[in-house]
């Protein structure tokens, strides 16, 4: 899907979200589509809005193979209760032909997509979209004085160690959910085979983090978590 260069952003609207704050009404789709990602022949005219980036429904339908330009409305449609304001929203553009809504999509809301969606591409698009998310973390800078407290650091420690109950806990429960057709089945999924790889990275962050606390077998206060934190990554 390529914008016309006539198209101009001017108002945002949907489940709360509110984007218009983000952007000017002089924002222009022609400056918008100098950010690009690309996945095999689609290209993405992006958005960066509320510090995501964001992607049109049509352009995530068109990744995705869908030969019917209105296949993600529908998905989207049967699932929106799993979806949340930082994950999906629509603007209002300006066209030739008047003013048009828009679906966009947040990277989290097109990986979702992806676990709906059931064409041939749809396991690489996840994985892509993913690889975006990781790119986008890679280019944080580190730093340079500590952001957190020891007290703070500990919080998010068990933070992590509550992320990895639970993605233990959907492994174990996905197939019950998939053999009952449920809903939740791939947001279940999700968090079981998908969510490891964020969990491994913040694994590490607070690894490094924590460097200067000591921690052991016998440490029996709340830092007895790093002994589950130091032994290594989750598998994926």
């Amino acid at each position: 899907m390529h914008h016309q260069n006539s198209e101009a952003l001017t108002t945002c609207n949907s489940q709360g979200l509110d984007l218009s704050a983000t952007l000017s009404e002089s924002t222009d789709m022609k400056s918008i589509a100098n950010n690009q990602l690309t996945f095999h022949s689609t290209t993405f005219s992006y958005m960066e809005m509320a510090g995501q980036i964001w992607l049109t429904a049509a352009e995530v339908g068109q990744a995705l193979e869908y030969a019917d330009d209105k296949a993600i409305h529908r998905i989207f449609n049967r699932h929106s209760d799993e979806f949340t304001t930082q994950m999906t929203g629509v603007v209002r553009v300006t066209t030739p032909g008047g003013m048009q809504d828009v679906r966009v999509f947040s990277l989290r809301g097109a990986h979702l997509i992806g676990m709906f969606a059931r064409t041939a591409k749809a396991k690489e698009f996840r994985r892509w979209v993913l690889d975006v998310l990781d790119s986008q973390i890679s280019t944080f800078p580190v730093p340079e004085k500590r952001q957190f407290t020891d007290e703070e650091l500990c919080t998010l420690c068990w933070l992590w160690r509550n992320a990895v109950s639970m993605i233990s806990n959907s492994a174990d429960v996905y197939p019950i959910l998939r053999a009952a057709e449920h809903r939740l089945a791939g947001s279940v999924y999700s968090a079981a085979h998908e969510y490891p790889r964020n969990t491994n990275k913040v694994r590490a962050l607070l690894e490094r983090e924590t460097a200067h606390i000591k921690a052991g077998p016998f440490t029996d206060d709340n830092w007895r978590v790093l002994n589950r934190l130091r032994v290594g990554q989750l598998l994926n």
